[in-house]
């Protein structure tokens, strides 16, 4: 597992690929087993993980009083639909360089998007979903606050996927459209798959 000094490294590189400094991919590893470890990045989303399930899986009890099943086995359904959303951009990005053409820079796309994946899943679970929980009690200032977690959770998003074409910019180059293509088609596939997979394994409020 990498340690935190590495940690460090990793999204100080990245944020020097954010600015358009090619030199932020130095501290990345784009061996076969540099790829492999880039996935110890969900060790480090661990903590916020565990605190977005608590809350998601309080809103879903809100949501279903009447159902009986048990916490354990919503936490495992979690898990596996968190491993769904790891594996799936990979796959997505392998899929993509090879429709066009880019092998040579899907080792770094996949331990570049596992590592941009730690701030964001703090900026989601920790901040976004207490947010979206408590917005969602009875009170004066519900609606307004359920504005607000929807702004905020736009801002989020908008602010990922900015960051993200900022990075593919600076490691691709190119054709703006191969870029559109390799961003649109990650997101796209794990919403999908996450949307499909929640509600096959019953975790969806909707």
């Amino acid at each position: 597992m990498p340690s935190y000094h590495e940690v460090r490294l990793y999204l100080g590189g990245l944020w020097l690929l954010i600015r358009g400094d090619a030199r932020g991919l130095r501290p990345f590893d784009i061996s076969d087993e540099g790829v492999l470890r880039s996935f110890w990045a969900v060790a480090w989303c661990a903590p916020a993980l565990v605190v977005g399930w608590i809350f998601q899986r309080m809103e879903y009890l809100r949501h279903f009083p009447q159902r009986e099943d048990y916490s354990f086995i919503f936490f495992l359904k979690m898990l596996v639909l968190e491993a769904a959303q790891w594996i799936v951009p990979a796959v997505a990005l392998i899929a993509l360089g090879f429709i066009l053409r880019f092998m040579p820079l899907v080792r770094i796309l996949i331990v570049l998007r596992n590592w941009f994946t730690v701030p964001l899943a703090y900026a989601t679970y920790v901040i976004l979903a207490p947010a979206a929980f408590l917005s969602d009690q009875h009170g004066a200032f519900t609606s307004l606050a359920g504005y607000g977690v929807i702004a905020l959770a736009a801002t989020l998003l908008i602010a990922a996927l900015f960051l993200m074409w900022c990075i593919l910019r600076t490691v691709m180059g190119g054709p703006a459209m191969i870029r559109v293509a390799t961003l649109g088609l990650v997101v796209v596939a794990e919403v999908i798959v996450a949307r499909e997979l929640e509600n096959i394994m019953g975790v969806s409020l909707s």
